[in-house]
């Protein structure tokens, strides 16, 4: 086990962790929890805060060294999906003529509460959105035995959607998503709000 990765992936995960809840969460003693928090802060993957006595700790989304590992975090999230819902998604992806410029899984396959009968959610994110991605998630849907449920919009929609901070659907997303592809244009949000 990758400390450092395991950490990371912790903070991604959960923003504004408190340093005991790593080490239960890992299993690890406090000091081998601080000396990999400490090699992530001297990186710059990660900052800290302090709230009170406690110090909490989220993912420096300003230091662009953070991307490849946000993407390891999400390839290894994508692996934990049942064969079947991997192979609808990038079947999926592959079928479309317009690539999308970010695509993420949310709903219950990113909460991991799914059953047989949940719908794959699906958002894609274009530059140009495509007219035939209804038919193109039907074709995919029968072939790979899962109901896929895709909702896309404008980079200038998403954009938008991203700051409002009433929009319940954002809020969702943001705390329970699995990132497809796209994650430096996530970063890049994440940096203008911060």
């Amino acid at each position: 086990m990758n400390t450092e990765l395991e950490l990371l992936k912790l903070i991604y995960l959960n923003p504004g962790i408190y340093v005991r809840s790593l080490a239960r969460k890992l299993k690890l003693g406090m000091p081998s929890v601080k000396h990999g928090l400490n090699k992530l802060i001297k990186k710059r993957l990660v900052k800290s805060r302090r709230e009170g006595r406690n110090l909490k700790f989220y993912i420096n989304y300003k230091n662009k060294l953070v991307i490849p590992s946000l993407y390891n975090i999400e390839y290894s999230r994508i692996l934990k999906l049942p064969k079947h819902v991997q192979d609808a998604v990038f079947d999926f992806l592959k079928i479309l003529k317009n690539k999308p410029v970010l695509s993420l899984i949310f709903g219950s396959y990113a909460v991991g509460d799914y059953t047989k009968q949940s719908d794959l959610d699906i958002l894609l994110v274009f530059n140009e959105a495509e007219e035939e991605i209804e038919e193109k998630a039907k074709i995919i849907s029968g072939r790979c035995n899962v109901k896929l449920e895709p909702v896309y919009l404008s980079w200038r929609e998403f954009s938008k959607k991203f700051f409002d901070r009433k929009d319940e659907f954002m809020k969702q997303i943001k705390n329970n998503k699995i990132l497809i592809n796209g994650i430096e244009w996530w970063v890049l949000l994440e940096n203008e709000v911060a």
